[in-house]
């Protein structure tokens, strides 16, 4: 009997419940939100310097 009782208790979980993948979701987003929100205007920052690169590379290349 208590080895019926010790093999019901810990017998392996067949899978995720939905609770667990929201939860996990959750998770995922609240770290992005504050990713975007920590990193975002050194982000855009970026974005910006490398366009203004760009453009004045473009413009060398057709006043030729």
């Amino acid at each position: 009997m208590v080895k019926q009782l010790m093999a019901k208790k810990f017998a392996p979980e067949t899978g995720a419940s939905m609770t667990e993948y929201i939860i996990i979701v959750a998770l995922v987003a609240i770290f992005l939100i504050g990713a975007v929100g920590l990193f975002g205007d050194k982000v855009k920052g970026l974005f910006g310097t490398s366009t203004t690169k760009l453009n004045a590379v473009q413009s060398k290349m057709n006043s030729r």
